[in-house]
């Protein structure tokens, strides 16, 4: 497999279609021709994922943040994110990422998401205008609980990555049909509400998007630990889909969240 196959294999399970305009997914580094017999899977393209992709040998790099976003003016050494595309340029590590396309496909992480929360006979909040059982964020039921009962699910969900989780609205306020998003969901509070939710879990969540809640309930995960589940959830559909060709898929050992609980 050369890494233009690699790309439409990807595309299989994440259609680049799928990707917001002002997104940038696809290869950001590297030859189309060249071969690719190992992938390392990244919530971020980081100084030590390239070291762990030297040290095992790795092709190809698909990382869920693009690291050229939303454009780079110069390739250099100056800035840390020109010093790694110029890096793996250097080492021959392709570099491709899956974003929003990733988080709007079947399968990909805001299902993967809402699969970690118990959430059963999900929809996308946005649907996708070509095929509407895809798109951004998720919505469905869950066995009935409490808002302050999903939060401590939440965390419970999300502890192996550790989890600072913050909660707005009554705990005992009735939830059966809750919505999620991955990453910063607070521009899908209002279709969250319109969907009927009595609850959204997402992350990155501002003051002010507990009043546009308008009484539905509100659980923010940090943006990075929801993420790195999801995407670690995810790889094994990727590593399915190349075994064929007989490329290795492994996700990487590296903790790329730069935020850390402060206590």
């Amino acid at each position: 497999m050369n890494t233009g196959e690699f790309l439409a294999a990807l595309d299989a399970l994440a259609p680049a279609r799928l990707a917001a305009e002002w997104d940038n997914v696809g290869l950001m580094v590297g030859r189309r021709d060249r071969p690719v017999t190992r992938v390392i899977v990244a919530l971020d393209l980081r100084a030590a994922v390239l070291d762990e992709a030297a040290a095992q040998g790795a092709d190809l790099v698909l990382v869920h943040h693009p690291p050229i976003f939303p454009a780079m003016s110069a390739v250099t050494d100056a800035r840390t994110a020109g010093a790694l595309v110029l890096r793996a340029a250097e080492e021959g590590i392709a570099v491709a990422a899956a974003h929003t396309n990733l988080d709007s496909a079947a399968g990909g992480l805001n299902d993967q998401m809402a699969a970690a929360l118990g959430i059963a006979s999900t929809s996308p909040l946005v649907p996708d205008p070509v095929d509407p059982s895809l798109g951004l964020g998720r919505v469905g039921e869950v066995t009935p609980t409490t808002l302050g009962a999903l939060a401590a699910a939440a965390v419970g969900a999300y502890r192996p990555a550790g989890v600072n989780t913050g909660m707005a609205g009554d705990p005992g306020l009735p939830v059966t049909r809750v919505a999620v998003c991955t990453g910063s969901g607070g521009s899908l509070v209002d279709a969250a509400r319109d969907a009927g939710a009595h609850a959204y879990v997402t992350g990155d969540l501002k003051y002010h998007d507990a009043d546009a809640a308008e009484g539905m309930g509100l659980v923010n995960i940090p943006h990075g630990v929801v993420e790195q589940h999801a995407l670690a959830a995810w790889t094994p559909r990727l590593a399915d889909a190349l075994a064929p060709a007989g490329v290795e898929v492994r996700i990487t050992s590296v903790d790329t969240d730069p935020w850390r609980e402060a206590c």
